[in-house]
């Protein structure tokens, strides 16, 4: 078995797409998945990208992705690397490629003078966690994760303060 792990080439976009989906689909999230493959490829390929994308290869067939954006932590004041998504597809896992991701993630953040990585991890997700703790990770058990969107996005938008 041959695992590689490079950035993603322009024309991937569906291989993302389909590892995307099937996290959005796994997590129970597929009802709010929107994403085209030209939608990635589109934000990924910019004059200027926000985001990365790392894709893994298991013996040539496209196995896992790490999709990241930059951020930025005042407490450092500095950017940071967010993990927006690592996913390695059923068929793949239990076969290093999730560790394999993140240590050429590791290597992108880095090589771009980024000194830390975030992500966040589903709280049922005990295959991930294992992972993550076997590269040394730590978990901030006190922060909760809120996202704003959608109808409650502009209805706070629209409120008159």
């Amino acid at each position: 078995m041959t695992i590689e792990v490079r950035s993603i080439k322009s024309g991937e976009g569906p291989a993302l797409l389909a590892m995307t989906r099937a996290l959005a689909e796994s997590h129970g999230f597929l009802d709010k998945y929107t994403a085209t493959a030209e939608d990635l490829e589109r934000a990924l390929f910019a004059s200027d990208p926000i985001v990365g994308c790392l894709l893994a290869f298991c013996d040539g067939e496209p196995a896992g992705c790490a999709f990241w954006h930059r951020s930025f932590t005042t407490a450092r004041g500095c950017e940071v690397m967010y993990l927006e998504d690592l996913s390695v597809l059923p068929a793949y896992q239990r076969r290093g490629i999730g560790l394999a991701l993140l240590q050429r993630l590791a290597v992108e953040a880095r090589d771009r003078g980024f000194p830390s990585i975030y992500w966040l991890s589903m709280g049922w997700n005990e295959k991930a966690q294992a992972l993550y703790d076997k590269t040394g990770a730590t978990c901030d058990e006190g922060m909760r994760f809120y996202r704003l969107a959608d109808a409650a996005l502009i209805r706070l938008a629209g409120a008159k303060s």
